[in-house]
C-alpha cells in the first residue's frame, strides 16, 4: 500500500478545523466529480460504525470509495481529536488516521493514509502516494477554507 502524511496548521480552533474536515457535504463541494452519501454527514453525527460512500465518476462510469469509521474522538479547545476511517471498497482500500490538535495559533491537522488501488501494482506505490498526497492536500485546504 502507498502511504503518505499531510500536515497543515490552520488558524482555526481545533473543533472548527475538525468540523470542516469531517463535513462530508463539504467533500462533495470541493472534490471534483465526487458525491458523498451516508446516514451521518457531519462531524458531530459521525460515530464508530458510521458508513459513507464517496462516488467518483461521470454518469455510470466511476467507482465507490466505501468508508467506515472505526474510531472517533472529537477535539476540544485543549484536547486533540482523532479518527480512524477504514476504506473497504472494491477499487480503493486502506485507512485514514486523522488527528486535529489545538495549538496556540489555531490547530495542527495531521492526515495519514494508507491507500491501495485495485489493479495498480505495488511498484507504483510511490506514484500513487504522490498523486494521492497532492489530491488530498488540495481537498483538505479547500475544506479548511470553507465556512459552510
Amino acid at each position: 500500500m502507498a502511504t503518505f502524511t499531510i500536515r497543515l496548521d490552520p488558524s482555526l480552533p481545533a473543533p472548527e478545523a475538525w468540523r470542516r474536515i469531517l463535513d462530508l457535504h463539504g467533500h462533495t463541494a470541493v472534490i471534483p466529480l465526487t458525491t458523498v452519501t451516508g446516514a451521518a454527514m457531519t462531524a458531530g453525527a459521525l460515530v464508530e460504525g458510521s458508513r459513507f460512500v464517496a462516488r467518483t465518476g461521470v454518469g455510470p462510469v466511476g467507482f465507490d470509495d466505501v468508508m467506515v469509521v472505526d474510531e472517533i474522538t472529537q477535539p476540544s479547545a485543549d484536547r486533540a481529536g482523532r479518527a480512524r476511517i477504514r476504506k473497504e471498497g472494491k477499487v480503493v482500500r486502506g485507512s485514514i488516521d486523522l488527528a486535529v490538535t489545538p495549538q496556540a495559533s489555531g490547530s495542527r491537522v495531521e492526515w495519514s493514509q494508507q491507500i491501495g488501488v485495485r489493479g495498480v501494482p505495488r511498484v507504483l506505490d510511490p506514484v500513487v502516494a504522490l498523486v494521492a498526497r497532492l489530491a488530498y492536500g488540495t481537498a483538505l485546504e479547500r475544506l479548511l477554507a470553507r465556512r459552510g
